[in-house]
């Protein structure tokens, strides 16, 4: 009896703890069209009130990408991006790939506090590109609320 009273108890700690690591994002789309499939986490944007944030990112591809040392083929790439809208750059913090069953294949995490700030944001961000999209929409939130005061 003791042994099933052990065991429970360590179920439910085990759930306990691997519950409060989910993630709850909110997906709105940012770029939708035959070559592209972006969406941002909405949550993040519209808390950002600095000139550097992060942010996350999910691409859906189609066809499926391919990577050395990755043996599995990539459906979705979930990213979080380091921001800098002073130096107008952007660099990686996390990178998550997951196969067309929604499983995840590979995870890597940068530690961006290790570095110096001239290699943590190492992206420009370029006109037309998703990072530029993304600060538009933020841009245009920013409006958005200051019209409604």
């Amino acid at each position: 009896m003791q042994k099933y009273l052990l065991i429970f108890c360590l179920l439910f700690i085990a759930a306990k703890f691997s519950h409060g690591q989910n993630v709850n994002h909110n997906w709105k789309p940012l770029t939708i069209n035959d070559a592209q499939r972006i969406w941002y986490d909405r949550s993040q944007l519209d808390t950002i009130n600095s000139p550097t944030f992060d942010i996350w990112i999910l691409e859906m591809h189609r066809p499926t990408l391919s990577l050395e040392g990755i043996s599995e083929n990539i459906m979705r790439t979930k990213t979080l991006y380091i921001v800098d809208l002073q130096q107008y750059k952007f660099g990686l913090k996390q990178v998550v790939y997951y196969d067309p069953s929604n499983q995840i294949i590979k995870s890597f995490k940068y530690d961006t506090n290790s570095i110096t700030e001239e290699y943590k944001y190492i992206f420009p961000i370029t006109e037309n590109s998703f990072m530029q999209k993304l600060i538009d929409e933020l841009l245009r939130l920013r409006k958005q609320k200051e019209s409604a005061k």
